[in-house]
């Protein structure tokens, strides 16, 4: 199973949802990838800038660190500013939807490693 990337309404921040459908190994890993960098690069934007998590943060950097052996070093993306009334909200939906990706993408490395 491989996480997909899906928009939700309304969040300018274009947050990825996971959920769960086939494909390849190496199209799985590359979304990953992609959840990863977008999350890492969302909690250096300025919605966390009231509120940073730089623990969190270096666990992105270093999940990413293992990712990215094989598909070289990627850079930060910068996030399109929001308005500071809306970064409670997005706050509380980017760390939502991070915790989906990151049950969903535990599930995927678990089925990768059972015996079959």
């Amino acid at each position: 199973m491989c996480p997909g990337v899906s928009e939700y309404q309304g969040l300018h921040t274009g947050v990825p949802g996971p959920r769960l459908r086939p494909c390849s190994p190496q199209r799985c890993l590359r979304r990953i990838l992609q959840g990863l960098r977008h999350y890492r690069d969302l909690l250096g934007s300025d919605i966390f800038t009231a509120r940073p998590l730089p623990r969190l943060e270096t666990t992105l950097d270093q999940l990413l660190g293992l990712v990215q052996q094989e598909h070289g070093h990627l850079s930060r993306h910068p996030m399109a500013p929001s308005e500071a009334w809306a970064h409670p909200l997005l706050q509380r939906l980017a760390l939502q939807r991070l915790q989906s990706f990151t049950a969903i993408m535990s599930r995927v490395f678990t089925h990768s490693a059972s015996p079959r």
